[in-house]
């Protein structure tokens, strides 16, 4: 998937404790180890659609590949079970069935104990792909600022706009026909409807 290449990033949590002591923990106490409902809700959070940081809910759409990125105290066995935990939960593409990647570093983020960062290649993508198109539609329709652009591109610039939004849209058609195939593991497919 070589045009497929747009990532969610997602963070858990999304910011510290708003009562934490100086090293993180609610109490001010430093916390114990991690427990493993502590990191179970780390990587629920992190696919929630709430922490990602673009508007998109990843859990309803095809995944093409994850990583997770752990920082702080998480156990090397925690992180395999979660992983193990959500590839039977997510759909993912079917030549791809295995594409979650781990990592882990010893320091925590400062003012939390434990983090998570997921970055994934996902179909929820699209909508957002979709929303910029539109908006470039209407400022284009317009010719918003097209004048600015006139003097770096020469006369080519009508065929280059063209080109991109015709780029953007064909981006988003991939995405969501990748998202109504079947996939593994998961819900099945959302019917998108035709344009």
């Amino acid at each position: 998937f070589p045009r497929l290449k747009f990532l969610l990033s997602s963070l858990a949590p999304m910011a510290p404790a708003a009562h934490s002591g100086g090293d993180g923990s609610a109490s001010g106490r430093p916390e114990g180890p991690a427990s493993g409902a502590a990191i179970d809700a780390l990587f629920s959070e992190a696919l929630h659609k709430d922490n990602q940081l673009i508007k998109a809910d990843p859990r309803n759409s095809t995944f093409l590949a994850a990583a997770f990125l752990a920082r702080g105290d998480v156990p090397i066995s925690d992180l395999q079970r979660n992983v193990l935990r959500i590839r039977k939960s997510v759909r993912m593409v079917e030549w791809n069935p295995d594409g979650f990647k781990t990592g882990i570093c010893a320091a925590p983020p400062q003012g939390v104990p434990r983090a998570l960062l997921c970055l994934s290649n996902n179909c929820a993508i699209a909508h957002t792909v979709d929303a910029f198109a539109a908006r470039f539609q209407r400022l284009y329709r317009r010719k918003a600022m097209v004048h600015h652009y006139d003097k770096f591109l020469g006369g080519d610039s009508k065929e280059i706009f063209e080109s991109a939004a015709e780029n953007m849209r064909i981006l988003a058609g991939e995405y969501h026909a990748l998202d109504s195939l079947p996939g593994v593991g998961g819900p099945p497919p959302r019917m998108v409807p035709a344009a």
